[in-house]
């Protein structure tokens, strides 16, 4: 019999992209779950930080921190189920016997993942304003310029630990566990890039954290792709 022609990478990719979103799509179960935490959480974030109180910290100073911890624990919930069309029936041998790369595999589910992601933080940023009454408008641009940039690593992490997850039990916590520490260096290259766009300063001020997360994206993405290969063949 003779072997089955393999799927090119790029093709490979948009397939796994294109099957991802159309399962999210029928069922809206992640992109739904990880709007209502995000809701949940900015609402208890708003009866500890009233409108005045941001005022008073500064909201350079207090909002940085509100969006991002808001962004990482949707993520965490959305990442938490990436992989549930693969966990259900076993269909995760249906990845392994595919004449496509693994990398290719890892790659569509990560890209997949940050289009969610940013769909919600989209939606976080506009209640966010609503709840504490600041000027998105004004920052709008700069704002998701950074927030998507800053994205970027998280999703590569998030879908690497999130096909670790799937190879044990207690997956969910191991998720949180492994991904927020690693996702540190992002973290904190986010919040100060946010002070600064939210401050109405220049970018130009933070060139050196613009620098260090696209070193990091990009060590996180290869090394994601290296080692997504192994997590499939454990």
């Amino acid at each position: 019999m003779a072997e089955r022609p393999r799927t090119p990478f790029w093709r490979a990719t948009a397939l796994v992209i294109g099957k991802d979103l159309r399962i999210e799509r029928r069922s809206m179960e992640r992109l739904s779950s990880m709007l209502v935490f995000a809701l949940i959480l900015l609402v208890v974030e708003g009866f500890a930080f009233d409108v005045s109180t941001v005022r008073e910290l500064g909201e350079e100073r207090a909002l940085p921190a509100l969006l991002w911890l808001t962004f990482s624990f949707a993520g965490l919930v959305g990442f938490s189920r990436s992989f549930q069309p693969e966990r259900d029936d076993n269909a995760i041998l249906a990845l392994l016997l595919a004449p496509v790369d693994r990398g290719a595999v890892f790659l569509g589910k990560a890209l997949a993942n940050l289009l969610l992601l940013w769909s919600v933080e989209a939606a976080v940023a506009v209640l966010a304003a609503v709840i504490f009454d600041f000027d998105l408008f004004a920052v709008a641009l700069p704002l998701a310029a950074v927030v998507a940039w800053h994205t970027v690593g998280l999703a590569a992490l998030g879908t690497l630990f999130a096909a670790l997850s799937t190879r044990v039990g207690r997956g969910e916590a191991l998720l949180g566990t492994l991904l927020l520490p690693a996702a540190t260096p992002l973290f904190l290259s986010a919040i100060r890039c946010t002070e600064t766009v939210i401050a109405r300063t220049p970018l130009s001020g933070v060139l050196h954290w613009l620098a260090l997360v696209s070193l990091l994206n990009l060590l996180y993405i290869l090394l994601s792709l290296i080692l997504f290969e192994f997590l499939l063949e454990e």
